[in-house]
């Protein structure tokens, strides 16, 4: 492959753009209450969905800014304008990118770098192949803070054949070493995986401003990858230069819209929640889609268990995304025809004749051979989590360890959280049906997306919402052989800014069974308690028969409930998710096995089955906007 640079001189021309609401993210005022209000969701994104157009131009340092032009008659579709302030402090982007299915293209708001953000993410200070960072961002001020002296737009011609059809002064050459292209879910200035090298050496090609028509119609249908190209210039006049991927600078952006467009492609809305019926509303909405893949009847995704692994034993990959991908987008998938753990000798000798001898049987069983921990262990890369209080494997039956849980009785489960009082809860949480009987009734699995709700109680109750912001509640463990508090807010935002209740949700803890009394100054109280009972109003619904408001409607509307059968693996993100359980009993006349009710479960690393997640993404090339996952931070990039 050749590469080849040219930069440009061309003069900034200055566009006059208008900024609306382009997401509509603003909510309405407090009155406004219906559900449906619920903005259109995030875009899906794909490799091919959009490009960028770049015109040649350059800024030099000098006793002024380089301001953009009065004139915008010649301001051609796709210019990116650079401006550098006379301090060489900052420098400002203006980006404009084209849809493939639309004729027009859009300029940004322009985006400004700061000198020290730039200089901190060098390229050049980027260890291979590790992704290490070789400087530290206090560097650039133990370094007297470098300025930026010059910058420009380069391009680099990506192209199979050695020549590209333009005509070149090899005198005006200079060759230089670029970063190779980033994959799209790289954070690293520098590309550190994928098939393209690090480094690209390429050569830089002037573009004269007396290039003719022709020439520059050539430049313009050629294929090219842009960079920035800066000259630093230190305190005793030393100069080193840094060249950066324009797409990658792109891509982190941090002006106010691009963190606004940011938290709309991320945050979990209701439009992202499964619901009592049917799939996720945004499946809906997203009319260019194709058909959903959601299960009729339980309204989820399955995937089948043989998809997942094969009869040796091994994981099939295609599956195993399928199944990863169903849970970070809905928050829980259904593992369907998942084979009972019994050995090949049992089957073909009938030694197990009861669905009773089948519960024990299983629980003598090693993790090793059970259907559920195959499953977690592909999702997570090989380990299951926190075992320490019930096992890597737990059983949900009643009696089970002296029924030391209530879900180990067959009363009622509100919706919560597992573990709550760990510092890391739970990812995933696996719940593989060994045993529901026909004599059972009651006992319905139940789901709430919880972040989903949290953001929903910001819209119909945004003080109550503040306060759970605010106030921090104590999840305890505290029984024979454990003893395990942790203190934390119910839900939790992006950023620092406490002014600000419309920041991305990142995080949501509820789990009242396991809640120490509240440690609050006094004046919250009796606040909290309110706020607490409209969020559980809204996850629950009401016990009252004569309240009726649109917080119980919610939760009406948004809470899935199915009767496991046996053979279904449930699978669900316990950071995302609220789950419960309607209480059960046997009916009447009914044989001991036909009232069996038996779960086998585990749990799984929320941060290693994220990084299943999107290595697999990587694999795929598939840039899509991956929902933030209730682990306490926003997604990126």
């Amino acid at each position: 492959m050749a590469y080849r640079l040219r930069c440009g001189s061309k003069i900034f021309r200055r566009s006059s753009i208008l900024f609306g609401d382009l997401f509509g993210l603003h909510r309405g005022s407090v009155g406004h209450k219906h559900i449906s209000c619920i903005h259109a969701p995030p875009p899906t994104i794909t490799n091919n969905n959009c490009s960028s157009y770049f015109s040649s131009q350059c800024a030099i340092l000098d006793d002024q800014s380089i301001n953009y032009n009065e004139d915008d008659s010649n301001n051609e579709e796709g210019i990116r304008i650079v401006k550098l302030d006379r301090n060489g402090a900052h420098i400002t982007i203006q980006f404009s990118t084209r849809s493939c299915n639309e004729n027009t293209s859009t300029l940004s708001q322009p985006t400004t770098y700061h000198a020290s953000w730039l200089w901190s993410n060098d390229p050049k200070h980027v260890l291979l192949p590790s992704g290490q960072r070789t400087s530290t961002p206090g560097q650039y001020v133990a370094n007297l803070h470098p300025k930026i002296k010059e910058a420009s737009i380069i391009y680099c011609n990506i192209d199979e054949e050695s020549t590209l059809g333009l005509t070149i002064n090899k005198s005006d050459n200079e060759v230089v070493n670029v970063p190779g292209p980033t994959m799209k879910d790289c954070c690293h200035p520098l590309a550190v995986y994928g098939e393209y090298p690090a480094w690209i050496q390429a050569e830089a090609v002037t573009q004269s401003t007396s290039s003719s028509t022709d020439d520059n119609e050539k430049q313009q249908n050629t294929t090219t990858r842009p960079y920035l190209k800066v000259e630093w210039i230190d305190n005793n006049s030393n100069t080193t230069v840094s060249i950066y991927d324009l797409e990658w600078l792109q891509r982190f952006q941090y002006n106010d819209t691009s963190r606004l467009e940011h938290k709309h492609n991320t945050e979990v809305r209701p439009i992202n929640a499964i619901r009592q019926h049917g799939p996720p509303l945004c499946y809906l909405v997203n009319k260019n889609e194709k058909k959903s893949l959601h299960d009729e009847n339980n309204g989820l995704i399955n995937v089948k268990y043989q998809s997942i692994i094969n009869d040796d034993g091994q994981v099939i990959q295609e599956g195993l995304f399928r199944l990863l991908h169903s849970v970070f987008q809905d928050g829980a998938a259904i593992v369907s025809n998942t084979p009972m753990p019994i050995t090949n000798s049992q089957h073909q000798n009938n030694s197990i004749t009861s669905v009773s001898q089948l519960c024990q049987t299983i629980e003598s069983m090693s993790e090793d051979d059970l259907a559920v921990s195959k499953i977690a262990k592909a999702m997570s890369g090989g380990e299951l989590s926190h075992g320490s209080l019930y096992g890597n494997i737990f059983h949900v039956r009643v009696g089970e360890r002296n029924s030391n849980n209530v879900a180990y009785t067959s009363s009622a489960l509100c919706p919560h959280q597992d573990l709550a009082y760990y510092e890391s809860p739970p990812g995933m949480q696996l719940l593989h049906c060994i045993a529901n009987g026909r004599g059972v009734v009651g006992g319905e699995s139940t789901l709430i997306d919880v972040m989903a709700a949290a953001y929903q109680l910001r819209e119909l109750r945004p003080e109550s919402f503040e306060c759970l912001v605010q106030c921090p509640a104590t999840f305890v463990k505290q029984r024979d052989g454990a003893c395990m508090t942790y203190r934390r807010p119910h839900i939790v935002l992006d950023g620092s800014d406490n002014s600000d209740i419309d920041r991305e949700i990142t995080a949501v803890f509820w789990s009242p069974p396991f809640e120490a009394p509240v440690c609050l100054p006094p004046h919250q109280v009796d606040r909290y308690y309110e706020a607490y009972a409209d969020f559980e109003r809204l996850l629950n619904g009401n016990t009252n028969d004569d309240i009726d408001d649109e917080l119980s409607q919610y939760a009406q509307d948004f809470t899935w409930q199915q009767k496991l059968q046996p053979g279904e693996m449930l699978v669900f993100n316990n950071r995302r998710m609220v789950h419960g359980r309607r209480a059960f009993a046997a009916a009447e006349g009914v044989s001991f096995d036909e009232s069996q009710r038996h779960l086998v479960g585990c749990y799984t690393n929320i941060d290693d089955t994220l990084n299943s997640y999107r290595v697999l993404l990587r694999e795929r090339e598939a840039c899509v906007a991956t929902l933030n996952v209730g682990n306490g931070t926003s997604i990126i990039p």
